[in-house]
This record gives structure tokens, C-alpha cells and sequence, in this order.
């Protein structure tokens, strides 16, 4: 067992706030959160005064393979910046797997992973082409990592598809060999309406169901895709998912920008949950998502980073501070939305949508935490905790994560894995992989 002793500030969920409390982990829930629990209960005991403990981040979306494609595309929208940054570098990635080299794909992982971890994300939702050595570097560093299988079969380039059998039985093998393995899940992530046909829509809608697994998709990121829809269907994309009885399924709309007020009716009487990516709909120039409505229908938000080349970070400290901000422009209100609620939106609400016991620290829960260093200057004196949490906040503050009950870092420093050796190796190669890119963009065909 592992006693937290002293916290100065310990932060339940977005609105409990306590002092002075102990907080103790048997396995990998906490079993008591009292003042004075007996250190002789406990193995482990760390001393956390002046400490803040808050629930472990939850990063509901990102693409692990953009980690080393950071400082690429700063003046691309999303169409030329998907043709000229990811679909070559993720062409390369996938020529090497069909050559059975996976060391690209254990470095982006693990990279991605470790970065998140640094910033106090305890569990992150991957959408990607996944081969069986991501989750491998995702189990060797020990955290929570859900494998959503971005399928598409149609729009992108010619290097990226594979026959809808094929495709399948990979998916299928996927779930089987890693969905609930120690701390991995898989999730089925349609990459688009648009890149997918309706018969491969409702394949995966119906896999998702009977496995009981997360279902995301990329719906109406700009404002290009809506009247591309228009032009083919007739219909908006979430219309056009209705129509086809996608959303018979829960489903998590990442991004959902555009949507129309019909779709906001579709959405609430659907109970469509929404994946709000302040950081990259900004660089990509895509709009800003209207997470206030969306709040205000009731709908579960949560907030993500989406991937590191249109972030171009894994920090979900600075995505909870700019989303937060952007909607108090977009609505030129500051009383709107809260702190609290952006809080919520990166620990409890994605737990929930994930199904996930975690996302608040309470006996009986998960013990995904992190322990914060509010001592630096740029974060003291403390007033309120949770608002300087999300506005002053930096993954540099984070000393210590904890997941499943098991410390994975301490003081900074990852215990599991060779950090430094990792980083090395994985930058190189990475560089290496970039160098034997042409230049020339591959364009998808509509």
C-alpha cells in the first residue's frame, strides 16, 4: 500500500477541493481519503506537503505517428496540410511495417506516451493505423492507452489502402489480440463520414457494439468537409450519420465545429458526445468549436490535444487554458464557462465517455493521479487551485504520475523505460525516416 501523507491541496474533481487530507492506494484503487491515516498502514509512504494531487489527465484524442512531425505545416488548412505532412509520413511508416521494420512505430508510441506522461496524462485515446508494436511500447511504459483504429477506405492516397477484406481481418485481429490487455483497450474510430463508404460505416458501428468498445469520428472539422457533404449527400455529415442510422451507437464527434442547428438537435437527442481540440483547430485555421451550446444542451465535452503536428504538443495544460479562452472570445463573455468546467472536461468527462473508473479521486476509484509542484513562480501564490490549475499550469510543474496504483514517474523521472536512450533513438530514426521524403504531396481522390 502507498500513502500520500500531508497534501496540501488535494482535488477530488473539479469542484472539492481539501487540505491536509492523506490519500491511500492499495492495488490499483484508493481505498481512504481522511485526515491522519496511520503511516504503519501503509508500504510506501510520500510526504506531500505543499504538494497538489489532482486526477490523472484524460486525453481523448490524438494521432501518436505526428509526435516527430512537429514544426511542419504552420500555414497549411487541413486538406494540403493532411496531403503535404501526414499522408507521406504515414505512407513511409506503413512501407516499413510491410517490410517488417516496426522501430518507427515503437518510437512515435513511446514518444508520444512519454510526453503525455510528463504532462500528467494518465490515459489517452490513439486514433491511427495501429500495429501490434504500438501497444507494445504503450505496455512497456505502463499506462493507459486505448488503440482507436482510425479505418478508412476511401479518399486517401493509393499507399495507405488495402483491400475492405483485408482491412477487416487486421481490425478484427486488432481487437482480439490487445482489447483488455492489462491496461489496453481498442476503440473503432471511422477516420470521416467522407473516407468511409456506408456499408464499411456500419460494419464498424455494428463491431463497435458488440464488442462494447468506444466508437469516435472526425465529423465536420471545417467548413470544406460540410459542403463537400452537401455536394455528395445532400446533407450535412451528422445528418448524413443519422440517415444511415450511424448513431444508433454512442459515438464521440471529435472536433464539430460546424454543426447546424439541426445537428445540434441530432446531437442532444443522440447523445452524441464531443471532442473539443482548441490548439489544432487553430493552427489549422479550422474555427472554433461552439462548446458552450454543446454544454448547454447537455452534451459531454471533453478536451483534447488532438495529434502534435497541428498542436504542436501533447499538454493538455495548455489545451484546458486556450479552449478555455477562446470560448470567452468566441462568446465575448467571460462568465460562460468556468475553469471548473474545462477541469471536467479533461478528467471526468472523458472517464465517463471511456466508461472509464477514473477522472475524479474518490475511495473506490482507479488511482490514476499526479502529484503538481505549485512552488515554481509562475504558478504561486495559491488562491483558488483548480483556476490556477487550468491557467497557470505547465506540464513542468508535474513531479510525479501515478497509474493503476503504480508509480510510473518520480521527480520527473520515468522509472520504467530508458527515457533518454528512447529519445535519442527515436529522434534519429525519425530524422532519418523525414529525409526520405520527396516533397511532393500525395493528394487524396474524391
Amino acid at each position: 500500500m502507498i500513502l500520500l501523507k500531508n497534501i496540501g491541496h488535494l482535488i477530488q474533481d473539479a469542484e472539492t477541493v481539501r487540505c491536509g487530507m492523506d490519500l491511500l492506494v492499495h492495488g490499483s484503487q484508493i481505498t481512504a481519503i481522511d485526515g491522519g491515516i496511520p503511516e504503519k498502514s501503509a508500504d510506501e509512504v510520500i510526504d506531500c506537503q505543499g504538494r497538489i494531487v489532482m486526477p490523472g489527465l484524460i486525453n481523448l484524442h490524438t494521432h501518436l505517428y505526428q509526435s516527430v512531425l512537429k514544426g511542419w505545416g504552420d500555414t497549411l488548412t487541413l486538406k494540403p496540410w493532411c496531403e503535404e505532412v501526414t499522408f507521406p509520413f504515414s505512407s513511409i511508416i506503413h512501407a516499413s511495417e510491410r517490410d517488417g521494420d516496426y522501430r518507427m512505430s515503437y518510437a512515435y508510441a513511446i514518444l508520444g506516451a512519454m510526453e503525455m506522461l510528463h504532462a500528467g496524462i494518465t490515459t489517452f485515446v490513439d486514433m491511427d493505423i495501429l500495429s501490434d508494436s504500438v501497444f507494445q511500447a504503450w505496455h512497456d511504459l505502463g499506462t493507459r492507452g486505448v488503440g482507436a483504429i482510425q479505418a478508412v477506405n476511401r479518399w486517401v492516397p493509393e499507399p495507405l489502402m488495402v483491400p475492405d477484406d483485408v482491412r477487416k481481418e487486421r481490425i478484427l485481429r486488432t481487437v482480439d489480440l490487445w482489447d483488455r490487455k492489462d491496461l489496453l483497450r481498442v476503440a473503432i474510430a471511422p477516420s470521416t463520414p467522407f473516407a468511409c463508404t456506408k456499408e464499411f460505416l456500419l460494419w464498424l458501428r455494428d463491431l463497435a457494439v458488440e464488442k462494447n468498445m468506444p466508437l469516435f469520428i472526425h465529423v465536420s472539422e471545417t467548413k470544406w468537409e460540410v459542403e463537400d457533404s452537401l455536394r455528395s449527400t445532400g446533407m450535412t455529415p451528422l445528418e448524413y450519420l443519422e440517415s444511415i442510422q450511424f448513431l444508433k451507437a454512442p459515438v464521440c464527434a471529435i472536433h464539430a465545429i460546424h454543426f447546424t442547428e439541426e445537428e445540434h438537435r441530432i446531437a442532444q437527442s443522440r447523445g452524441v458526445s464531443i471532442c473539443y481540440n482548441p490548439k489544432s483547430n487553430g493552427k489549422l485555421g479550422s474555427g472554433i468549436a461552439p462548446i458552450v451550446d454543446y454544454l448547454r444542451l447537455g452534451l459531454k465535452v471533453a478536451v483534447s490535444t488532438d495529434g502534435a503536428a497541428s498542436n504542436d504538443l501533447l499538454d493538455l495544460f495548455e489545451d484546458m487554458r486556450v479552449g478555455l479562452m477562446l470560448q470567452k472570445l468566441r462568446y465575448e463573455d467571460p462568465s460562460v464557462i468556468s475553469a471548473q468546467d474545462v477541469f471536467r472536461m479533461a478528467t471526468e468527462t472523458p472517464a465517463e465517455i471511456l466508461g472509464l473508473n477514473a477522472g475524479i479521486l474518490r475511495s473506490g476509484k482507479l488511482a490514476d493521479l499526479v502529484i503538481i509542484d505549485p512552488g515554481q513562480v509562475h504558478f504561486g501564490p495559491l488562491h483558488d487551485v483548480v483556476q490556477q490549475i487550468v491557467y497557470c499550469g505547465k506540464s513542468c510543474d508535474v513531479r510525479d504520475v501515478m497509474v493503476n496504483g503504480r508509480f510510473l514517474m518520480k521527480d520527473t523521472r520515468i522509472l520504467t523505460v530508458d527515457e533518454p536512450a528512447l529519445v535519442r533513438q527515436g529522434f534519429e530514426l525519425a530524422l532519418e525516416k523525414q529525409e526520405s521524403l520527396t516533397g511532393e504531396a500525395l493528394v487524396a481522390e474524391f
